[in-house]
């Protein structure tokens, strides 16, 4: 199978996975956090600006796209039904959210700079790293009001969609590995969500067998 096909395999499962977790919404199994998949949106919809802009080929993009375009399905979903649930009450989730801000303003001002010109050819590379560092470190304080809602309430969420995303990342794990080398900052955004995911499927799926609850 080339590069291709397995770019489009990724996609095709980041899919699958929102299909699940939407059908499961709307039949009340899955209770989304409204803060995190605002962060999912913007986040995610940034990436795929900033890797097209990398000229990244449409095997590490089809992923990204698909999951940009239907987490804000979600989000909107969430803010219709929630309105002002999107604002977190904990303290530490209140800081992750203002810190997801920050990284994303961040980010996106140092690329504006590299659009312009203003950053040297030969600080670019470096800058680059930067922007998808910065971006990378929002995964974590996007996920965190998500997690601590897991973590306390893992009824709230299902492991199938999750446990489907967990081998839609592993997928444009090895695209990236196979196009950039093992030693690449695009590596840290599939590597991470396996981690993200993974944790959340296995966490809810444990959940569900101790109170014989089905799984799938």
């Amino acid at each position: 199978m080339d590069i291709l096909a397995l770019g489009i395999l990724a996609a095709a499962l980041q899919a699958l996975g929102y299909l699940a977790y939407g059908f499961k919404v709307l039949k009340r199994d899955i209770t989304p956090n409204a803060t995190s998949w605002l962060m999912f949106a913007y986040g995610t919809t940034f990436l795929v600006i900033l890797e097209w802009d990398r000229d990244a080929s449409v095997a590490l993009l089809a992923l990204p796209i698909v999951c940009a375009t239907l987490s804000i399905g979600i989000a909107l979903y969430c803010l219709r039904k929630t309105r002002r649930a999107w604002w977190p009450e904990h303290k530490l989730e209140k800081l992750s959210f203002l810190l997801d801000i920050l990284l994303t303003i961040a980010y996106l001002f140092t690329w504006m700079l590299l659009l312009q010109g203003t950053i040297s050819a030969a600080e670019k590379g470096l800058a680059e790293i930067f922007i998808l560092i910065c971006w990378n470190i929002g995964i974590f304080t996007a996920f965190l009001p998500l997690l601590r809602q897991v973590y306390y309430h893992p009824d709230t969420e299902h492991s199938t969609p999750w446990a489907v995303w967990t081998l839609a990342y592993l997928v444009l794990a090895f695209i990236t590995v196979s196009e950039e080398g093992i030693i690449s900052v695009l590596l840290l955004y599939p590597v991470t969500n396996i981690g993200l995911h993974g944790f959340i499927a296995l966490h809810t799926a444990y959940w569900r067998y101790r109170h014989n609850k089905s799984i799938a």
